[in-house]
């Protein structure tokens, strides 16, 4: 699998996708496509909007929000979407 899969399974499924989980050569493959860009999240896991104040954390995302993840249980190449 590669980035083109996941871009196809995230593009093809029944559900908007919130959380792309990546084994390490796959979630290293997103990084460099240089699609991915920081998004500010505040407490609750809900993206900040322009005003929030608080403690921002920026997290990884790519298309319409979706966040990247780096999980080590899964084989390299291997993703799993979560809603």
């Amino acid at each position: 699998m590669g980035l083109k899969e996941l871009g196809a399974a995230i593009a093809g499924h029944s559900t908007r996708v919130r959380v792309a989980f990546c084994g390490f050569d796959l979630w290293l493959e997103v990084f460099a496509s240089g699609r991915v860009r920081l998004q500010p999240y505040k407490k609750g896991g809900t993206p900040a909007e322009d005003g929030d104040e608080g403690i921002l954390v920026p997290m990884p995302v790519v298309g319409d929000g979706v966040v990247i993840s780096f999980d080590p249980t899964l084989p390299p190449d291997g993703f799993r979407l979560a809603p």
